[in-house]
């Protein structure tokens, strides 16, 4: 989405390279990601969570809410009960992300075989928010490594007409 935001900027002239990858480190500090996975599987063999945990949170139905610190690293945000309770979860850890709401957003919804989950999410999303744009995709093969079916996210990215912190 950032790529997308630059070739915008560019083609509408809006400055030179050094200008336009400023207000893109800005946008992405204020952009962000919501995760979560169907199973533990996959995490449990990337290292990213122990057996002990994997097995209690599967008996359990407990699913993990993830995202990334300034780093870029994984961190747990929170934890769901049972894959009803995730979608309601996730919107409302994002609704608080973004309050005050910003005049301007755009989503991206990516799925690991779960079109059906991912457009659920849109719909919830459009809803909601009226954004820029909101586009589905399917992950990248690396990441559906690490994740396994059944995971999603949600990446938004705050445009809020600003460029540089100005007013409009």
């Amino acid at each position: 989405m950032l790529a997308l935001l630059g070739a915008e900027l560019a083609a509408e002239n809006w400055g030179g390279g050094p200008e336009i990858a400023k207000e893109l480190e800005r946008i992405r500090g204020q952009s962000g990601m919501l995760l979560t996975v169907d199973t533990y599987d996959h995490l449990l063999r990337s290292g990213r969570v122990s057996r002990g945990k994997a097995w209690i949170a599967g008996m359990l139905d407990v699913k993990p809410v993830l995202s990334l610190d300034l780093e870029g690293r994984v961190v747990p945000v929170d934890r769901v009960r049972g894959r009803d309770n995730l979608v309601p979860r996730v919107l409302a850890l994002l609704e608080k992300r973004l309050t005050p709401r910003p005049r301007e957003v755009r989503f991206g919804v990516a799925h690991t075989e779960a079109p059906e989950m991912a457009e659920r999410v849109r719909t919830a999303l459009v809803a909601a928010y009226q954004p820029r744009d909101c586009f589905v995709s399917l992950a990248t093969g690396v990441l559906g490594t690490h994740v396994g079916p059944g995971a999603w996210a949600i990446f938004y990215q705050i445009e809020d007409g600003t460029p540089g912190g100005k007013n409009a």
